[in-house]
């Protein structure tokens, strides 16, 4: 088992560049109510067992305009509040169960401090480069599917 689960992690290794995020319903309509049709994403895994994710929605926050993070501290609160929605990121440790076909991120450091702590567990699916995670919801008094598509990212130099 351990043999196994180290083959599957082997497999998730990497820098993966998000494709698209789509939310099911349980009637099956698809509706995109977070990150919009064409969000922007990163999500690592690494070696040492730790990993990242990170998605900023579309269309992406322009507010407050700049580059710097005094600029965006001496914002009005409404402005840091439009940059806040459209950007969602968390960090922690990762394992994996090949026989459930499950990755857990093991959530220590989150925009949102009520995910601090959580194993967040993702049913996945690997097609060649591409990365499927499937996360269950309950949203609005229903329960969702969420299901993120990401493609791995080849090396950036040589």
């Amino acid at each position: 088992m351990i043999k196994q689960a180290e083959a599957v992690a082997e497999e998730l290794l990497g820098a993966w560049r998000l494709v698209s995020v789509e939310t099911r319903r349980p009637n099956g309509d698809v509706i995109y109510p977070f990150y919009g049709k064409h969000p922007e994403g990163l999500l690592i895994y690494d070696r040492s067992g730790w990993m990242s994710a990170q998605i900023v929605s579309d269309p992406k926050p322009t507010v407050p305009s700049g580059s710097s993070r005094e600029r965006f501290l001496a914002a009005k609160p409404t402005e840091k509040i439009i940059a806040i929605d459209g950007y969602y990121a968390y960090c922690g440790t990762w394992t994996v169960d090949p026989l459930g076909s499950t990755v857990t991120h093991h959530i220590q450091h989150a925009l949102y401090p009520a995910e601090r702590g959580e194993g967040a567990v993702r049913r996945f699916t690997i097609d060649g480069d591409q990365l499927t995670l499937v996360a269950k919801a309950h949203e609005m008094g229903e329960d969702r599917e969420r299901r993120l598509v990401w493609e791995r990212i080849k090396k950036l130099w040589h």
